[in-house]
């Protein structure tokens, strides 16, 4: 069965040294780790060498824990059995954030982009500047 790659579940670096990069998931088993022959390599001195192993099946995304030092933690339990991830789920190994985004079955965004209707609650982050001798702004 052939998917259209952009429909492939991904993990976006959400936090840490390596944030904002993104790797797609496939069929074939991805070992997180901090040394340089696994097939997801994070630049992290808390993780294990080969720290995590994620794959993807018919039944959807599993997650593993390789026996790690300090563990591997989805949605801020500690894994310790194969855990099957859903969308929106938040992994922590290391010092490192994940964040799980399966395009087939959203409900969550990403990295950013604007899902579902607009929203209106929105506040700037920072006062608006205020133009010298501007009296309209009392």
């Amino acid at each position: 069965m052939d998917r259209d790659p952009q429909l492939m579940p991904v993990l976006t670096v959400a936090g840490g040294p390596m944030r904002g990069l993104s790797f797609r998931l496939g069929p074939e088993p991805l070992v997180l780790g901090r040394a340089d022959t696994v097939e997801i390599v994070l630049h992290d001195p808390h993780l294990s060498r080969r720290h995590a192993e994620v794959w993807l099946a018919g039944e959807g995304v599993s997650l593993v824990d390789l026996g790690s030092t300090n563990g591997t933690w989805v949605n801020d339990r500690r894994l310790t059995e194969v855990t099957r991830l859903v969308d929106g789920d938040v992994i922590r190994i290391g010092r490192t954030e994940l964040r799980f985004f399966d395009p087939g079955v959203a409900h969550t965004d990403p990295v950013g982009l604007r899902l579902g209707p607009p929203r209106h609650d929105r506040r700037p982050t920072l006062p608006l500047p205020i133009a010298v001798g501007d009296r309209t702004a009392r």
